[in-house]
């Protein structure tokens, strides 16, 4: 009766071991996908990631001091990657022992660490937390497995170590070359910028946007430097200190401060408020100017700088009285209407200059793209001494619509495989590719001007790529009403071929919209002649669910964050259905512009 009992203890204890165990597979599973997500925007294999756009939360975390071994540069992500990737490895290959589990508590505290360190600095980074959980659901089944025992095999620490080690080996080996493409990448974007501006500018329309009485250093200076800000932002702060180091060197440079608060408060062109004591920072600003003039203007700027725009009622009171103003005749002015006014021009201006994120710098009216390997205190020398010698100090920024041709331009390809076995719309050879979702006026309005390009004869071809996601604003849809119609599109490819494919593709741009399968199957039957059955079936079929999930996958291996995302030549275009520009006429600026840079490559004599 006691072996009986001892045995159904036994398969239990078993049973309740190998769910633990595989519940802790899935955690550290996650945790790897997490950290891998991170570790690929380091190497610069991502460009960002959901979340984690400038000045986000994830973003003040990665690349804050938190970010990264001082002093070694070694992104943090990297040791989260290879310390889950060694667990995970020892988990698979048996169940955690204890000597593992001593790594896991060590790993355990890291992780509770480095949550602490987020929530006292306010910074929410999702991919984080994401990796952190993980390694919280991995622990405690850890803990469960090995209650009781007291065994002290090693393995699990030695598989764990190695396959650490591993991991960070190969991570050493990447990272230097990834750094070595990027630093060249850079240096030629950065070479050509600081040529346009030794030549200067030739567009006059926007010389009004740049204007501002806010300016340190003589206002006669052949150095021209106007900078959009954002007393919040890190890299403002940053660009600030190198701008007034260089200026203090020299007499011929002065420091023009716009502001573009990222704070809906006072920006009208802000989607999302992530600086929130922004807008009374610039208010401080704009006070001080017009009570007490340039000099009143440095003092304020300064100091809001120092305590990074961030302060109390109490500590700008204070900050008042040493500076020599009125409190109570300044806060008067600092909440008038008109001081908002001039803020709010600020951030217009800003935004038809084509501003993406603070800081955003001119010189001589040309903008300076620092963020190209030109944020160091030498390149920054380098360029004023540039633009000093080209005597071209006429402020003449380039206008909106020039603005995001060149982010296009500069852009970096990004290869996305998929496409060669993609259906093609027309035969040119400037190559287009719009991941996109059916649902999405937007869509319709990118498939429309291809359609566009093509009856004008353009030489564009086009590839429509899915990327279904659900939308919850005004006049939602759901994901799985997208994923149907994108399903019913390819399962027309799969019965009848591209002919029938782009067939399916219009009637779904006509018609889509909250459709069941057995709707969407009738409608494109309609179309194309095929049998809706055989649609039906095609739709469900794990060949088309894959195909969507590889689309998905490109698109945001590319870029994440924009939806429709269209790629001419392989090269993002940004903002492309900027309200303020005609997006017909500028993507076939951009069409006509990569046909010349083909016909340019191409050998003497031939023809395209």
């Amino acid at each position: 009766m006691t072996n009986k009992k001892e045995h159904v203890e036994a398969a239990h204890n078993s049973n309740t071991t190998s769910w633990a165990r595989w519940l802790g597979v899935l955690g550290l599973a996650a945790a790897v996908f997490a950290s891998l997500m991170l570790s690929l925007v380091a190497l610069s294999i991502i460009k960002t990631l959901p979340g984690c756009g400038p000045s986000s939360g994830c973003d003040k975390v990665t690349s804050g001091v938190w970010g990264s071994i001082p002093g070694l540069n070694w992104p943090v992500s990297f040791i989260g990657l290879a310390y889950f990737v060694g667990l995970l490895v020892a988990w698979l290959k048996a169940a955690p022992s204890r000597n593992l589990l001593l790594i896991m508590r060590f790993g355990m505290l890291c992780s509770i660490g480095f949550v602490v360190i987020m929530v006292s600095e306010g910074s929410f980074c999702r991919w984080c937390v994401v990796s952190h959980a993980g390694n919280l659901v991995a622990w405690l089944c850890a803990e469960w497995i090995l209650r009781g025992s007291r065994s002290s095999n090693s393995e699990g620490g030695r598989t764990a170590a190695v396959s650490f080690c591993v991991v960070t080996v190969v991570l050493a080996i990447l990272l230097p070359i990834r750094n070595a493409q990027e630093s060249n990448r850079n240096a030629r974007e950065l070479a050509k910028n600081q040529s346009e501006i030794a030549a200067g500018p030739a567009n006059t329309e926007s010389l009004s946007k740049l204007e501002t009485s806010n300016v340190i250093g003589p206002a006669d200076a052949a150095v021209k430097v106007v900078l959009f800000t954002d007393y919040q932002c890190p890299d403002c702060k940053k660009t600030e200190n190198l701008l007034t180091q260089v200026a203090r060197q020299r007499d011929d440079m002065s420091i023009a401060i716009k502001h573009y608060p990222y704070c809906m408060d006072c920006n009208p062109k802000a989607n999302f408020t992530s600086h929130p004591n922004a807008c009374w920072a610039a208010r401080a600003a704009e006070a001080a100017m017009i009570i007490g003039g340039p000099e009143a203007f440095e003092k304020m700027h300064n100091w809001l700088f120092e305590v990074k725009g961030a302060f109390t009622k109490d500590q700008l009171e204070q900050a008042l009285n040493r500076m020599g103003f009125d409190p109570a005749s300044f806060n008067e002015i600092m909440t008038s209407d008109a001081v908002l006014a001039d803020i709010q021009q600020d951030c217009v201006d800003g935004y038809d200059l084509g501003i993406f994120y603070t800081p955003m710098m001119f010189i001589n009216g040309v903008e300076y793209k620092w963020y190209y390997g030109g944020g160091d205190i030498n390149s920054v020398r380098r360029t004023v001494d540039i633009a000093a010698k080209s005597n071209q100090n006429s402020i003449v920024p380039a206008s909106r619509s020039q603005k995001l041709f060149e982010d296009w331009k500069s852009g970096r390809k990004r290869g996305t495989p998929g496409n060669a076995l993609e259906s093609w719309r027309g035969t040119g050879p400037v190559e287009i590719v719009i991941f996109a979702d059916y649902q999405h006026d937007s869509a319709k309005q990118a498939d429309q001007i291809m359609r566009t390009m093509l009856e004008k004869g353009m030489p564009i071809r086009y590839a429509w790529r899915h990327a279904p996601f659900e939308y919850r604003g005004e006049n939602p849809w759901l994901v799985e009403d997208s994923k149907n119609l994108a399903r019913g599109v390819e399962a027309a490819r799969e019965l009848g071929g591209d002919e029938a494919r782009w067939k399916a593709h219009d009637w779904v741009i006509s018609n889509g919209g909250r459709l069941n399968r057995a709707q969407i199957a009738q409608g494109i039957a309609s179309a194309t002649g095929l049998p809706e059955g055989s649609l039906l079936e095609k739709m469900g079929s794990d060949k088309l669910r894959n195909k969507l999930l590889k689309d998905a996958n490109e698109k945001n291996r590319t870029w994440r964050s924009h939806s429709p995302l269209v790629l001419i030549e392989e090269r993002n275009v940004p903002r492309w259905r900027d309200p303020t520009i005609d997006s017909q006429g500028f993507l076939e600026a951009i069409v006509n512009s990569a046909r010349e840079e083909q016909m340019q490559k191409q050998p003497a004599g031939s023809s395209g």
